[in-house]
């Protein structure tokens, strides 16, 4: 209290802290560092934890009443817990890859055609192949994406957009030779709803373990969720040209699609 004399130490020392306990002070600095920081992290874990719980409700909400509403909840929470759009879009590295290598194929059918946009991917010839094979071959320029639940939702969404524009020209494959800048929006746009809906049926999956809603139950709420995702993604940018931008470029335009694709959902 007030009538306590401080200790200074041994005498004729006049620095605050001493050779001789500079290594307990450093300790338990570190100590009580490393309790801060354990601390703010066992906030932040219960934070997420939270958030992530939020979505689980919010999910088996919809998915018990698959209304429009009900979405625009889920997916609001589901940001959330994802840390928000910005977040979703830097962490999808592999939807991005595969955005830039399906716009790269694309704009390069429509300036060069399709037979030598082949040869220039290495694919060769699919005529002769039947659909099933001509699209495995396609779809293999999407092989560098990497092998994780993120990468697997973006590969999913690269083959399914690959089996959709085979099936869109495969009684006028002519066509294609000319395809339209405006209809390489309209792929990409489809790319980015299978993407997000390949990456939520993930993310959601892996929090809803331990729940009891019935496989039919869940697949049912995936139609919705997947049409409700579609009709949402819709993206305005008709007039850029991908064969005209460096790599870079490409990659600053798709990222901020991303961004543009997880705030409309």
């Amino acid at each position: 209290m007030g009538t306590s004399k401080a200790n200074n130490g041994p005498v004729g020392y006049s620095e605050p802290i001493q050779d001789w306990n500079m290594d307990r002070v450093a300790t338990d600095n570190e100590s009580d560092s490393n309790k801060d920081n354990s601390d703010q992290q066992t906030e932040e874990d219960n934070q997420q934890l939270g958030k992530w719980g939020d979505a689980k409700r919010s999910f088996s909400l919809f998915t018990k009443s698959p209304t429009k509403a009900n979405y625009k909840k889920f997916t609001s929470s589901y940001k959330k817990a994802s840390g928000g759009s910005k977040k979703l879009s830097t962490s999808s590295i592999g939807g991005r890859k595969g955005a830039v290598v399906l716009l790269d194929f694309l704009t390069k059918i429509s300036t060069d055609g399709l037979q030598e946009t082949l040869q220039n991917f290495n694919i060769g010839d699919i005529k002769q192949l039947q659909a099933e094979g001509a699209i495995n071959k396609i779809s293999q320029i999407f092989a560098d994406i990497d092998g994780t639940d993120e990468g697997s939702a973006a590969t999913a969404a690269a083959i399914e957009t690959i089996n959709k524009l085979y099936n869109d020209y495969s009684e006028t494959p002519e066509l294609l030779e000319s395809l339209q800048i405006e209809l390489i929006s309209e792929y990409l746009q489809f790319y980015l709803s299978c993407y997000i809906f390949e990456r939520i049926s993930i993310d959601v999956s892996k929090a809803l373990e331990d729940n009891k809603l019935s496989i039919q139950q869940v697949n049912q709420a995936e139609v919705y969720l997947k049409s409700y995702i579609e009709a949402e993604v819709q993206l305005n940018f008709n007039d850029i040209d991908f064969s005209t931008k460096d790599l870079n470029e490409q990659n600053i335009i798709v990222n901020q699609i991303f961004n543009d694709a997880y705030s409309l959902i």
